[in-house]
């Protein structure tokens, strides 16, 4: 089989991700698809199908709920555990100035479009960096050489296989799916995009990394030659295993399940061809049109329709009239398009529904977006377990062993604070001696009532700060 083979799962999603990912990209890019997403009525030509096209409206309620559930992961910050030394890595994951809450925040992104994402922890290559230097840590720091991971969107990982090994499911290839930039032979100030393929594998139990590139030579597509091939090391040893971790809501890299927001995707493609139907009756129907009857008119003969004009008909049968649309077509259509949103609201979008303006208590209401975010917070808990092993294998390959090292992405997704009377309450535990002032500003964080950006001794030392400046001055004459 060729490198660019696609696996059997690859090839039944694909389509899946295609189309999330153009509702969530909205108006221009369904629009663009055409007949993908709004097909043709009987008999339309080019020309009319354009303007039935462009009549309809997209409202992108998927998108905006991608958006509104990925803010609702990072209202908070992720709670990190890492030693000191992966601080440069915390900061700069890619080696592109890409900070780690911005890296798990595209993860979560790409899990919300089309729940599945892969990343690649890799290290650069040293000899074509550092050339014939001895690459010892201070070199390898002064050139920037150390590890970081690349995200890879579910339509680059093309293939992959996991075997049986130990009474374990192993990873054993992954095919990633790259364009090159080269810098073209016949323009030094151009570059050219070459496609080439990244396989990944488990070869004798060393782990081993090949590049093939297209062969430009071979006349045809799908002649594949290899341009690279080399067993990553750490510490000197070749790794026994895959780097590279999968990404979606339910975790597993087997299985490719459907995206978390398809059955939204597909009532909002309904919803844009009933807007289509509508607006194309609209136009048609929505404007008087007059008629005469009874008149022979000649053929250079025409009626002016406004105040300034009068019709005068010599024959008393003659009468003139408005035809209008009279009907419970459009209305139906109408209908369709409010019963379609109320889909929406009731699969995810809730921004399109009203909020409710009877009154509900705080737990009330947080008790009932507990139930409905719980796919949220399943698919935030399996982002953070793949980051955390992300960066454990980062860390090992940085020689950081032993040290705890864990990802925990908010799950607390709607703020709901401490009601004054439940301050009030704590406060008198406080003074009555029933509860510690740290679990009282414990409670205060919990209850969104301060920020927590400072720890309870931080807060402390404030007060007590504050406390001594605003103390009465001694008089020293005294």
């Amino acid at each position: 089989m060729p490198v660019d083979t696609l696996h059997p799962e690859y090839e039944a999603h694909v389509a899946d991700w295609s189309l999330m990912r153009d509702v969530v990209k909205g108006q221009k890019a369904i629009q663009k698809a055409g007949t993908k997403y709004l097909p043709k009525l009987t008999d339309q030509s080019p020309e009319e199908y354009e303007d039935y096209k462009k009549r309809a409206t997209f409202f992108n309620a998927t998108g905006r709920v991608v958006d509104a559930l990925t803010g609702m992961v990072f209202r908070k910050d992720a709670k990190l555990v890492v030693p000191e030394s992966l601080n440069p890595v915390i900061a700069d994951v890619t080696l592109n100035a890409v900070p780690f809450e911005q890296f798990a925040e595209t993860l979560v992104e790409e899990v919300m479009e089309v729940n599945r994402a892969g990343v690649l922890v890799d290290f650069p290559d040293a000899a074509a960096v550092a050339g014939d230097q001895v690459v010892t840590k201070p070199v390898a720091e002064q050139l920037g050489l150390r590890v970081y991971a690349s995200i890879y969107k579910a339509e680059d990982i093309i293939n992959w296989r996991v075997e049986r090994v130990g009474g374990k499911s192993v990873l054993s290839m992954v095919v990633l799916q790259e364009v090159a930039e080269e810098i073209d032979p016949a323009d030094p100030f151009s570059l050219k995009r070459v496609r080439q393929y990244r396989v990944l594998e488990l070869l004798d139990g060393k782990y081993m990394q090949s590049v093939w590139q297209e062969n430009g030579n071979s006349g045809g597509m799908g002649s594949w030659v290899l341009v690279k091939r080399a067993f990553p090391k750490r510490a000197g040893k070749p790794l026994d295993h895959i780097p590279f971790e999968f990404f979606s809501a339910e975790g597993g890299e087997s299985c490719v399940r459907q995206p978390v927001l398809y059955d939204l995707a597909a009532v909002n493609l309904a919803h844009y061809r009933n807007t289509a139907d509508h607006e194309h009756g609209l136009h048609f129907t929505g404007l008087p049109t007059a008629v005469i009857s009874g008149v022979k008119a000649n053929d250079n003969e025409s009626y002016r329709i406004g105040s300034t004009t009068a019709w005068v008909f010599s024959d008393p049968a003659a009468k003139a009239t408005y035809l209008e649309f009279k009907g419970e077509g459009l209305k139906a259509l109408s209908d369709a398009i409010k019963d379609k949103e109320a889909q929406m609201a009731a699969l995810g979008a809730r921004m399109l529904s009203p909020e409710k303006r009877d009154a509900e208590a705080a737990e009330t209401v947080a008790q009932k977006r507990q139930g409905e975010t719980s796919t949220l917070a399943a698919l935030a808990n399996s982002v953070s377990r793949g980051l955390t092993r992300v960066l454990q294998m980062m860390a090992a390959w940085e020689n950081v062993d032993g040290v705890k090292i864990s990802v925990k992405l908010n799950t607390d997704f709607v703020a709901v604070p401490m009601q004054p009377q439940q301050i009030t309450a704590l406060l008198q535990a406080v003074m009555t001696g029933n509860l510690s002032q740290q679990s009282f500003y414990d409670a205060l964080i919990r209850g969104e009532v301060v920020t927590g950006a400072r720890d309870y001794e931080a807060e402390k030392a404030l007060i007590d700060e504050a406390g001594m400046n605003t103390a009465e001055p001694v008089d020293e004459d005294a």
